[in-house]
């Protein structure tokens, strides 16, 4: 029972797959096989890192974006409440001193009315 350390009909990650030839040198029974990665097959990194960093500040823009659009919400939505709660108070204090002022013209008109009445 002697294993062989690969089956010579499985891949290995080194090699290419280029079409049916080089399916059939995968399965012929070669001992020696040559890593076909060549030095100008190498992935361009300054490139991938160019463009893996486009793709997280477009992501992480979006999501700032939105959590802006809630913040900015938030914010005028406390702000207008606490200006309408200031109007609000101050609305009331007017109008408070507009229907003492009318109460009181209308009583006293009443009253010239009653006194000139029994004169």
């Amino acid at each position: 029972m002697s294993e062989q350390p690969f089956d010579p009909g499985i891949p290995l990650l080194t090699e290419v797959l280029s079409g049916p030839e080089a399916l059939q040198q995968a399965a012929s029974p070669e001992p020696a096989m040559e890593p076909v990665i060549d030095v100008a097959e190498q992935p361009d990194w300054d490139a991938i890192e160019q463009r893996l960093t486009q793709r997280i500040l477009h992501q992480v823009q979006g999501k700032i974006d939105h959590l802006l659009e809630e913040r900015i919400a938030h914010v005028l939505q406390t702000a207008l409440q606490n200006a309408l709660i200031g109007m609000r108070g101050a609305l009331r204090e007017d109008l408070q001193q507009s229907l003492e002022h009318i109460v009181a013209h209308a009583v006293s008109h009443e009253l010239g009315h009653l006194h000139s009445s029994k004169h």
